[in-house]
Order: structure tokens, then C-alpha cells, then sequence
């Protein structure tokens, strides 16, 4: 009997080893529905109603929408996009594309697959999808 460990064929990492987004897709995916049902009032009330100088929801949820397309640019090795401010009812589907997007680079990727950010940082695929959920956290626990 052979105490051998298989190992998986070069360039195809097993299953098991691939990053997991799947706590991130159904979070960003909850915040970008709460943000869908927010009333038009609602959107464009501020982040912190005790701070009135705060971003309205609309705002930080285009924010989060940019931030998750510029970590998905990072992941592709494509140049950074402006994600446009198309008006307080687009910002749900704004933040569900461009998540599903940064979802879809890094899903085949080895957690420990080493990024070069676009500001020359490494980051594992495993590091960049705990930050892009803390990310996502922060806005959900806001609105």
C-alpha cells in the first residue's frame, strides 16, 4: 500500500484548493437587492443620518460598485473603469454586475495564486475576496 498523496495535474489546481466566493457573491448580492428596494428618498438620504455631510446610500453603493470593478480589473490585469453614476435606481444592479464580475475572475483561481494589485501590492485571491467581503460588510451594515 502506497502512503503516496495524489497530486493534481500541472496547471489544473483541484477543486478543493480554489478560492471560495460564495460567502462574497451572497452578500454583495443581498446588499445590491436591499439597495434595488430602497425608496428614491431613501437612496438619496444620507449613509449616517446623525451626519449630514455623509454620502447618501446611493453614493457609497456606486462607490462599492467601483471598488469591486477596480479589484476585478486588478484580478483580470485590465485597466481600471469608470463605473457612471447612472442615477440612484441603477446602483443595485451596479454593485450585482460588478461583484458577479469580480466573482467570476477569481472563482477559478487558486486561494494562495499571488495578485499584483494596480498599486504594485501582492495579494493572494484568497486575501483579496476576505477584503472585498469586508468591503461589502461595511456598506451592508450601513444601509
Amino acid at each position: 500500500m502506497s502512503s503516496r498523496i495524489p497530486t493534481p495535474p500541472a496547471g489544473k489546481p483541484s477543486v478543493a484548493l480554489r478560492v471560495d466566493v460564495s460567502a462574497f457573491t451572497k452578500e454583495s448580492g443581498a446588499v445590491a437587492d436591499r439597495l434595488r428596494h430602497l425608496s428614491e428618498a431613501r437612496l438619496k438620504a444620507p449613509l449616517t443620518a446623525r451626519q449630514e455631510t455623509s454620502p447618501s446610500r446611493a453614493r457609497a453603493g456606486l462607490e462599492l460598485a467601483q471598488c469591486l470593478a477596480d479589484l476585478a480589473a486588478a484580478v483580470e490585469g485590465e485597466p481600471l473603469r469608470e463605473v457612471p453614476d447612472l442615477g440612484v435606481f441603477v446602483v443595485g444592479d451596479q454593485v450585482a454586475v460588478t461583484s458577479g464580475d469580480l466573482a467570476r475572475a477569481l472563482a477559478p483561481l487558486p486561494a494562495d495564486h499571488v495578485l499584483i494589485m494596480q498599486d504594485g501590492e501582492r495579494e493572494t485571491a484568497g486575501d483579496l475576496v476576505r477584503r472585498a467581503r469586508e468591503v461589502v460588510k461595511v456598506l451592508s451594515a450601513a444601509i
